[in-house]
């Protein structure tokens, strides 16, 4: 949605109309976007890290790190969907760990054949997210308890069928993950491609106007009778399948993936999300954000590893934009409140639907 334009939906009709706002300042409309501070801090990291490391920013070290940047990205998206629905996915390990191990270990011509494996791969996992979708929107269970029991499950299901070996992806799959475009990993290439189909179906549609709403006000969404359930069950299962697409790729690039390849991924795609700009309460938030936020962390991660490659290191690097986003998140939601009210004020606008 474009800064400054509100959607407001009556009781009598679920059509999403835009509501213009010409009156807000062109500085407020840029603040005001959720990937706003996700912009700043990729611009920021990228000037200060030939001043730190110059290695870092060498065309043979942003090569190598942005197809990691473009797997964090697949995955984050999953997640800002979850949280877009007020919940949080704690299965995403389990979840990218089994999409690898599919395609790595039944990939071959031997065995299911790579097409089929990675068909396997990723609608087999989306099942745990479909699981943990509907556990939580009928039994009204908190996602937090759900998503790990569910990663659980997966982590057993990972257990069950490696046997203690992942075993080896297939040359071809290998070769696409590791192939470039004029210079550029293909895995890039991929990745901004499903930055754009899930920015422009959850902003310019009335299915995603539609979601965006039932995450930030369930009870607004029900009493014009949209049904809410689908929305996040959907939301979940489209998390697994991501992560799982994650794996997938994972498995290509690393072509022997281990049985814990997914571990270091909850907490990347968590604070990937944060930083891009959504809201932990629901509702407003942007993918492409997410996907800056994603670059920003992989960069990030680079320069740590030319001082230390202790992970705790990363670790914590990680969970201190996980805290401030919050914390600049409850700063700043008074002062959007307040312009959001204005803006309804000025247009007329009865029952709003947020950005």
């Amino acid at each position: 949605m474009a800064p400054g334009a509100g959607y407001v939906m009556t009781a009598a009709s679920t059509e999403v109309r835009r509501v213009p706002n010409d009156h807000a300042p062109l500085p407020a409309m840029i603040l005001s976007w959720p990937g706003t501070r996700a912009l700043i801090a990729v611009v920021a990291l990228f000037v200060v890290s030939p001043l730190i490391a110059p290695g870092s920013v060498g065309p043979t070290a942003i090569v190598s790190m942005l197809p990691f940047a473009a797997l964090m990205a697949i995955v984050a998206i999953g997640q800002t969907l979850v949280i877009q629905q007020g919940g949080l996915d704690l299965s995403i390990p389990g979840a990218v760990t089994l999409g690898a191990l599919i395609v790595a270990r039944f990939g071959g011509d031997d065995a299911l054949g790579l097409p089929l494996a990675i068909v396997v791969a990723i609608a087999g996992t989306a099942v745990f997210g479909l699981v943990s979708g509907v556990v939580i929107t009928v039994f009204g269970l908190p996602p937090l308890v759900v998503t790990i029991a569910i990663n659980a499950l997966l982590i057993g299901t990972v257990q069950a069928l490696s046997g203690g070996f992942a075993g080896q992806s297939p040359q071809a799959l290998s070769q696409f993950a590791l192939s470039r475009v004029g210079g550029v990993p293909v895995l890039v290439f991929f990745a901004v491609g499903l930055v754009v189909v899930a920015h422009v179906v959850v902003k310019w549609t009335r299915l995603g106007r539609r979601f965006e709403l039932v995450g930030e006000n369930p009870r607004s969404a029900a009493n014009v009778g949209i049904g809410t359930r689908g929305y996040t069950i959907a939301a979940y299962t489209l998390s697994t399948a991501l992560a799982a697409v994650g794996g997938v790729l994972l498995a290509g690039l690393l072509r022997t993936p281990t049985l814990t390849a997914g571990d270091d991924y909850l907490l990347p795609s968590i604070a990937a999300v944060v930083l891009g700009g959504t809201a932990l309460t629901g509702g407003r938030g942007s993918i492409v954000g997410t996907a800056l936020g994603a670059l920003f962390l992989a960069q990030l991660s680079q320069l740590v590893q030319t001082f230390t490659q202790a992970t705790a290191v990363q670790n914590i690097v990680q969970a201190l934009i996980i805290g401030v986003g919050i914390v600049a998140q409850l700063q700043l939601g008074g002062s959007t409140s307040r312009m959001r009210a204005m803006m309804r004020r000025r247009s007329g606008a009865a029952t709003p639907i947020p950005e």
